[in-house]
């Protein structure tokens, strides 16, 4: 089956286990200790691992909303 220039890429709804760091953007000793834990892990076949996309992206959210903080304000000389 040839794909089609305007057929829309879907983005999969499970981010398999190897591919889940690099989703939210850190290394795997940290996705292991940090967000794993609060996460289910769906098994794939024998040995496959992977985890829902749309349960990294609600735990990026609350993740940034207790540790994120607004851009810095920066005055310019004319401003004063």
């Amino acid at each position: 089956m040839t794909r089609s220039p305007r057929t829309p890429r879907l983005a999969p709804r499970l981010v398999r286990f190897r591919d889940a760091p690099y989703y939210i953007g850190m290394d795997r000793n940290r996705f292991n200790r940090e967000v794993r834990p609060f996460i289910t892990s769906i098994p794939i076949g024998r040995q496959g691992l992977a985890f829902d996309r749309l349960e990294l992206d609600a735990w990026v959210e609350d993740y940034k909303s207790r540790n994120g903080r607004p851009a810095a304000r920066r005055r310019k000389p004319w401003d004063e």
